[in-house]
C-alpha cells in the first residue's frame, strides 16, 4: 500500500517521521536519524547526506551547504549576497543564466542548477530511505517549512517535492508542526492552552502563537527571522577561535596563512575545523568546557604548529547571547503585533538545534518564567514528528484514529506577511497594503483602482510583501487586459484571495460590468517569472524609452494579445514550454515596434512578414496556413473594394501573429550578411545555427530549437544595425 510521511527539511539536517498508529523517526540508509541537508559531487555523481558532508575535505567547492537558505531567493537579495562573500560557503552562487534578478543559481561541476534542483536531490534521498525501511512506495508527504517562508520560498519548496517525485499533501509551518507533536503527546481531550512556539533551527528561526482547544490548531500569529539561525552561531564560534589561535600562538595573520596553503591541505583544515566547531558546541551543551586538539600548518615562521585549546562554556555563551537576546526581541515583536501579554501564553515551547544549548532556557526562562519554558524531549525530532502525524491524517489510505488518541482538527492560519499593491500616483510608484499581517487564512478582498490614462488596456499587477525589515520584496507579478475603450480615473476591481497556503489569486473586472471578470495568472518562480518580468522590462521600456505613438501602439496592442494568451495558461504551467514561445514573441513584438515607422505601417508589417513566412518557412507553418496565406496576400495586393482589403489584411494579420518566432528566426538569417562583412567565421555560424534550428523545429525538438535561437540572437545583435493613451501606462492608480 502507498504511503505518506511526513518530512523536516532542514537547513542543516532533515528527518523523516512516519505515523501508523504512533508516530515514529525514520532512519535512514546510514541508519541514523539525521540526514545532513548536503549535497556534494564525486565522479559526476551526485552525493546527499554524510557521504555528501564528507567531500568537504578533499572538494569543498561541490559541496553545497545550507541550500534551503538560496530557496525562492534573489541573486539581489542582501543576504545571497552575503552568503557569496562569506568563506563559510565555498561553492560558487550566481545569476541563473537566463533568469533574472529574482533568481539564483547554484554551481555543481561546473553546472548550474537551482536550489530547487538541489533539494530535491535531498527529498529523493528521504524518499527512497523510507520506502527501505516501510516496504511500501511512498507517494505523498507533509513537508515543513520556516513560518516566514514568502509564498516565492512557499512555491519553490512544492517544485523540488515535485522534481523528487512526491505529492505534497501539505506545507506545514515548523512551529505548527512541532506544536502538532508536543499536543498530541501532552493534551488531554478538552484540554486548551496557547503556547508560543520557538524554533530556532540551523538556519531561520520561526515563532509562532498557537491556541490549541480539543486537537485543533488556531495560529495566532507568526514571527521569526528567515536569516537568524545555528549556522549564524557556527560562523561566529569559529571567527572566536581562530582569534584565540591567532593570540595564543602568536600568528599575526591566520586567515592569510589558511588561504596560502595548498588546496588539499585548506580543504582538509577547512572540514577539520567545521567538524571540530559542531562538536565544541555540542559539548558545551552539557559541559562547562570543550577541547580544541587538531592538526595544524606552518606558522609564518616555517614551524610546525598543532592545535591544542581550551574553549569554556563562559566564551561559548558571550558569543550566543546576542543571538538569543535578538530571538527574545523577536518574541516580543510578535507579541505586540497580535496584541498579546505573556500571561496569556501558557507554555513556551523550545525546538530546534539552537534551543539545546543551555544559555536559551536561562534567557528565556529569566525574561519570561522558568515554569513557561519547556524544552522538548527530542527538539531536533519533533518537527518531523508533527509532520508525520499530521501526513497520517491526510493520507486517504489510512484508518482513522483508533479509541483514546487525540484526532488533529483543521488547523487555522494567519497570514505571515503584510501584502501590497504596487500603484502610480502621478509620477510616483507607492504600494497599497491589501492584506495585514496575521489575519485569519484563507481571506479575500476586494479593492477598488482607477485607470491613469485614457482607453487604458494593460495593466500590471505587482504583489509586494515587506519580510526584510521593513523593505518590500515584490513576491509574483502578473497581467490583465482592458477590453472597453475606459476614461481616465474609471474604477477597476481586483478582487484578491490569499489561500490557507498563502496562494494568491486574482480577478480583475471594471467595476461596472462584473462580468467581465478575468483571472490574473501569477508568476510562480519558473519560466513563467522570467517571461512576465520580461514583458514588465519591455513595456517599460515602450513608456519611458525615445519612441513614436505608432511605436507604442503597435507594441501595446501585441502585449494585449500576449497577456489573453497567458491567462489562459492556467496556475499549474508555470513551467510548460509554451512559456517559452510567449517569450519569443515578446522579444519579436519589441523588435518589430522599433522597424514600425511613419513610411511602414502596421498593414505594410503585416504583408512583408506574410512574405517570409510563405517564402523562407512553407514547411514550418503547414500547407493550409501558407496556401490561406498566399490567397489573403492576393487579396490585400488586388482587391479594390476597400472593406474587402481591410478584412483581408486583419485576417492575415491574425495568421502572421501566430508565427513570431519565425519571423525572429529570419532576422537571424538576414543578418549573417551583415555580420560576415566584418567577420566570415561568425556570418557563417549565424547561418549554420539558423538551418539547425530549423531542422530542430522540423524534428519537434522545440527545447534545443529555443535554446539555439537564444544564442543565435545574441549573436546576432553584435552585427544589428542600430504617444497614444493606450501606451501612457501599466499601472493602476488609487
Amino acid at each position: 500500500m502507498k504511503k505518506a510521511i511526513g518530512i523536516d527539511l532542514g537547513t542543516s539536517n532533515s528527518v523523516i517521521a512516519f505515523k501508523e498508529i504512533g508516530v515514529k523517526i525514520i532512519r535512514n540508509k546510514e541508519n541514523e536519524e539525521l540526514t545532513r541537508s548536503c549535497i556534494g559531487l564525486r565522479k559526476e555523481e551526485i552525493l546527499v547526506g554524510r557521504t555528501a558532508y564528507q567531500l568537504l575535505k578533499t572538494d569543498p567547492i561541490n559541496t553545497i551547504l545550507s541550500v534551503k537558505r538560496l530557496m525562492g531567493g534573489a541573486i539581489k537579495d542582501k543576504m545571497v549576497q552575503d552568503m557569496i562573500d562569506s568563506p563559510y560557503y565555498k561553492y560558487g552562487i550566481t545569476s541563473l543564466k537566463g533568469g533574472t534578478d529574482d533568481a539564483v543559481a547554484v554551481i555543481l561541476g561546473g553546472k548550474q542548477y537551482t536550489p530547487e534542483q538541489l533539494s530535491s536531490e535531498i527529498l529523493k534521498k528521504l524518499k527512497k530511505d523510507a520506502e527501505e525501511k516501510l516496504g511500501d512506495e511512498v507517494t505523498h508527504a507533509v513537508i515543513t517549512v520556516p513560518a516566514y517562508f514568502t509564498e516565492k520560498q512557499k512555491n519553490a519548496t512544492r517544485i523540488a517535492a515535485q522534481l523528487a517525485g512526491l505529492k505534497v499533501q501539505k506545507l506545514l509551518a515548523e512551529p505548527t508542526a512541532a506544536a502538532i507533536a508536543y499536543g498530541v503527546d501532552n493534551l488531554k481531550a478538552g484540554d486548551a492552552k496557547t503556547v508560543l512556539i520557538y524554533d530556532f533551527g540551523g538556519g531561520t528561526f520561526d515563532l509562532s502563537i498557537l491556541n490549541i482547544v480539543d486537537g485543533q490548531y488556531m495560529e495566532a500569529g507568526t514571527g521569526g527571522d528567515r536569516w537568524l539561525g545555528g549556522d549564524d552561531l557556527d560562523r561566529a564560534l569559529q571567527t572566536h577561535i581562530l582569534k584565540r589561535i591567532s593570540q595564543d600562538y602568536n600568528i599575526s595573520d591566520i586567515d592569510k596563512l589558511i588561504e596560502n596553503l595548498d588546496q588539499r591541505k585548506r580543504f582538509q583544515f577547512d572540514a577539520q575545523f567545521r567538524d571540530n566547531i559542531e562538536n565544541i558546541k555540542i559539548q558545551l551543551s552539557s559541559s562547562t568546557s570543550a577541547q580544541l586538539i587538531m592538526d595544524g600548518f606552518e606558522d609564518e615562521n616555517g614551524h610546525w604548529i598543532d592545535f591544542d585549546l581550551t574553549i569554556t562554556r563562559e566564551e561559548f555563551e558571550k558569543l550566543a547571547k546576542p543571538f538569543v537576546e535578538r530571538s527574545i526581541e523577536l518574541i516580543e515583536n510578535l507579541l505586540k503585533d497580535v496584541g498579546y501579554d505573556i500571561s496569556m501564553i501558557d507554555n513556551i515551547l523550545l525546538v530546534g538545534e539552537v534551543s539545546c544549548i543551555p544559555l536559551v532556557k536561562e534567557m528565556l526562562s529569566q525574561k519570561y518564567g522558568n515554569e513557561k519554558v519547556k524544552v522538548s524531549e527530542k527538539p531536533m525530532l519533533a518537527i518531523a514528528e508533527g509532520a508525520g502525524i499530521l501526513s497520517h491524517r491526510l493520507g486517504y489510505e489510512y484508518e482513522p484514529p483508533i479509541d483514546g488518541e487525540i484526532a488533529i482538527a483543521e488547523i487555522s492560519y494567519s497570514t505571515n506577511h503584510n501584502y501590497f499593491i504596487e500603484l502610480k500616483d502621478g509620477y510616483d510608484r507607492i504600494y497599497d497594503r491589501i492584506i495585514e499581517k496575521q489575519i485569519p487564512l484563507p481571506c479575500n478582498v476586494a479593492r477598488n483602482y482607477k485607470t491613469t490614462v485614457n482607453n487604458q488596456k494593460v495593466v500590471k499587477v505587482g504583489i509586494y510583501s515587506d519580510v526584510e525589515n521593513g523593505e518590500k520584496i515584490r513576491e509574483t507579478l502578473g497581467f490583465f487586459t482592458i477590453d472597453e475603450d475606459l476614461p481616465k480615473g474609471s474604477d477597476i476591481v481586483l478582487d484578491i484571495t490569499l489561500s490557507l497556503d498563502e496562494i494568491f489569486e486574482i480577478k480583475a473586472y471594471p467595476k461596472t460590468n462584473k462580468s467581465k471578470s478575468k483571472n490574473i495568472v501569477l508568476g510562480r518562480g519558473n519560466k513563467d517569472s522570467k517571461t512576465l518580468e520580461f514583458l514588465s522590462n519591455s513595456l517599460e521600456k515602450i513608456m519611458d524609452g525615445d519612441f513614436t505613438e505608432a511605436q507604442r501602439d503597435y507594441f501595446f496592442k501585441s502585449a494585449k494579445k500576449v497577456i489573453e494568451q497567458i491567462n489562459t495558461l492556467g496556475i499549474d504551467n508555470y513551467d510548460s514550454e509554451k512559456w517559452d514561445e510567449i517569450g519569443t514573441a515578446i522579444f519579436t513584438s519589441f523588435e518589430q515596434a522599433e522597424n514600425v515607422t511613419d513610411s511602414i505601417d502596421e498593414d505594410q508589417l503585416t504583408m512583408l512578414f506574410a512574405t517570409i513566412l510563405t517564402n523562407e518557412y512553407p514547411d514550418l507553418i503547414g500547407i493550409d496556413d501558407t496556401n490561406r496565406m498566399k490567397s489573403l496576400l492576393s487579396k490585400v495586393k488586388n482587391n479594390d473594394d476597400p472593406l474587402q482589403k481591410i478584412q483581408a489584411t486583419q485576417k492575415l494579420k491574425e495568421l502572421t501573429d501566430e508565427y513570431p518566432i519565425l519571423i525572429t528566426l529570419f532576422t537571424v538569417k538576414m543578418s549573417s550578411d551583415n555580420a560576415a562583412k566584418q567577420n566570415p567565421s561568425d556570418g557563417l555560424k549565424l547561418l549554420q545555427m539558423h538551418d539547425q534550428i530549423v531542422n530542430h523545429f522540423r524534428n519537434g525538438r522545440k527545447d534545443q530549437a529555443f535554446a539555439l535561437l537564444d544564442e543565435a540572437i545574441e549573436l546576432r545583435d553584435r552585427y544589428s544595425s542600430g504617444g497614444l493613451d493606450l501606451g501612457g501606462s501599466i499601472h493602476l492608480g488609487r
